[in-house]
């Protein structure tokens, strides 16, 4: 699987919290993740730094066939990743906590997807950046390989976060799971709804400073037919 680098998706930081300063704006360059190499190291250390600051138990290295990694890099260091795992006969690793939650989508002829592994470095929180990690995978899960469903695993103590930016719904009661040693609970978003919302305010964010989901930095409709071409070839 090759990097990519996606000129069009170079995000501006007014204001970056890097310790190198450019010759010019700092942009950030969303790329996909290769399997190996040393990206694949620094990104599994971003993760396991970040859910160790937060209490959580060790998270194994992810090396799924159905699994795609977008990373958010500047001066060649990796600031935040995302990961999508699209649906298989092999299930998806919330299914360990939330099998019965799954299995009932199954059933209505839903195509699942699962987010997760994501990491933001403390010095590059940004919601801009957070949206297009979101945008870019929720085209490849949903134009690309047909899923209608996003769901994802997080912990209690973030659900103001997805539900506030992201609008994500709970779905189930709060559990524990075992893969981080840790409270879950599991949210649900389907990829249908996505659309609708990013019909309304996606790419308007200037347009729209009141507005709290994070939608409004995401790619507008019109700009998904060139990240589609993208993630084909």
């Amino acid at each position: 699987m090759e990097s990519w680098r996606f000129d069009p998706l170079c995000i501006a930081e007014n204001d970056p919290k890097v310790d190198a300063p450019p010759p010019r704006q700092d942009k950030f360059r969303i790329k996909m993740l290769m399997r190996d190499g040393d990206r694949r190291r620094e990104t599994d250390l971003l993760i396991q730094k970040r859910y160790a600051w937060r209490g959580y138990g060790q998270v194994g290295v992810a090396d799924e066939p159905n699994q795609l990694t977008m990373n958010a890099e500047l001066f060649g260091r990796v600031y935040a990743t995302l990961t999508v795992n699209v649906d298989s006969p092999a299930g998806l690793a919330l299914d360990k906590t939330y099998g019965a939650e799954a299995a009932r989508l199954r059933s209505q002829g839903r195509k699942l997807c699962e987010f997760g592994r994501f990491a933001v470095d403390p010095s590059a929180r940004s919601k801009r950046l957070i949206a297009s990690l979101f945008s870019l995978l929720y085209i490849y899960a949903y134009r690309v390989k047909g899923c209608t469903d996003i769901l994802i695993e997080i912990n209690p103590r973030h659900r103001d976060f997805y539900e506030k930016l992201l609008e994500f719904k709970q779905m189930g009661e709060e559990r524990v799971c075992e893969r981080v040693s840790a409270p879950a609970i599991l949210m649900h978003q389907s990829c249908s709804q996505i659309e609708r919302r990013l019909k309304e305010i996606g790419g308007r964010w200037r347009e729209l400073p009141d507005e709290k989901s994070i939608f409004k930095f995401a790619f507008a409709p019109d700009e998904e037919a060139e990240m589609i071409q993208r993630f084909m070839h």
